[in-house]
């Protein structure tokens, strides 16, 4: 538990998050980004069938504040409804405010984990807004599923990326007062979200005006151990959707995107050498970015977002402006 100061006021922030599975033989080794295939995969082909790693719909429509709960229909699951938290900022409804747009953060949840576990985000943003350290803004938490990776897994029944790319960011671009093109849109995920957020960023460079990767892992093929499930087996599937092999192919593209690595200095799961070498990596290529490495700091949001306290949400001054 840990708290963040709103008004004079502590508010509790909760963070769950189960870290995936450790093999003792795993320790990272370098996705140096060398893969010469074609960064394209065969379509894969929704079937409502197939079971999911968790409903896209969550039963108890957990929702706390200062998020809301929201449904939609997404066409990439045939019209079926999935969820997402919002967070809308301060004044958002007041009559004064009726004509103004603003810009959108989408936080991304980690392994086995839930969209409510993006609070310690929301509150330290919230906070930051009220404080003047942060623009006002939008924030929302998709519905990633248990082990979505921000990818349309090979095993048909989670369309996770379709579901972000084609149906929720035009329903929440439709629905809310959004800057509603990639100046005013960013991505932020931890973990294997924050694999996510850098998969989507980078494929997707017309989107996105930054992204951030908090506790990110960088896998080779064989060192991932889902790759049966989500890729079919296929290190080519998997290299095709990878941030790191994206950025040494395609590194023009992404000249206009702020990039920000950050990793917990205690990350238990050897996640701050992968973001090292990354860091590393993306120098050498010559792509823009900034690293973050916090002190005594364990693979958990919640503690890294409190040990940043503002600098973890400057960056959306240097982002989105005032």
């Amino acid at each position: 538990m840990l708290g963040v100061v709103v008004g004079g006021v502590v508010l509790g922030v909760r963070f769950r998050h189960r870290p995936p599975p450790v093999n003792p033989w795993l320790s990272p080794a370098e996705d140096a980004g060398d893969f010469a295939g074609p960064l394209v995969r065969a379509a894969v082909v929704y079937d409502p069938s197939k079971l999911r790693s968790r409903p896209w719909v969550d039963p108890a429509k957990t929702a706390p504040l200062p998020t809301r709960y929201h449904t939609f229909r997404a066409s990439s699951i045939n019209g079926a409804e999935t969820d997402y938290l919002l967070y809308l900022p301060p004044g958002y409804d007041e009559p004064g405010n009726a004509q103004r747009r603003y810009p959108v953060v989408y936080w991304l949840h980690g392994y086995d984990s839930e969209p409510q576990d993006g609070l310690p985000f929301v509150e330290g943003i919230d906070a930051a807004i009220r404080r003047g350290d942060a623009p006002a803004m939008i924030v929302v938490l998709p519905n990633g599923l248990k082990d979505g990776w921000s990818v349309d897994s090979a095993n048909v029944s989670q369309p996770v990326e379709s579901v972000f790319i084609r149906d929720l960011i035009p329903h929440v671009d439709s629905t809310y007062r959004t800057i509603a093109d990639r100046r005013g849109r960013a991505v932020e995920g931890f973990s294997m979200g924050g694999w996510g957020a850098l998969h989507l960023a980078f494929k997707y460079p017309e989107l996105f005006a930054a992204v951030t990767a908090v506790s990110a892992p960088f896998h080779r093929h064989d060192r991932f151990w889902q790759l049966g499930q989500i890729f079919g087996g296929d290190a080519s599937a998997y290299y095709a959707e990878d941030p790191v092999t994206r950025a040494r192919r395609e590194p023009a593209s992404l000249r206009d995107v702020r990039i920000r690595l950050i990793c917990g200095e205690k990350d238990q799961l050897g996640h701050l050498a992968y973001n090292q070498m990354f860091d590393k990596r993306l120098t050498q290529w010559g792509i823009a970015h900034e690293m973050a490495i916090v002190p005594g700091v364990n693979h958990n949001a919640g503690d890294i977002y409190q040990a940043m306290g503002a600098n973890a949400f400057k960056f959306y001054t240097n982002v989105f402006g005032r």
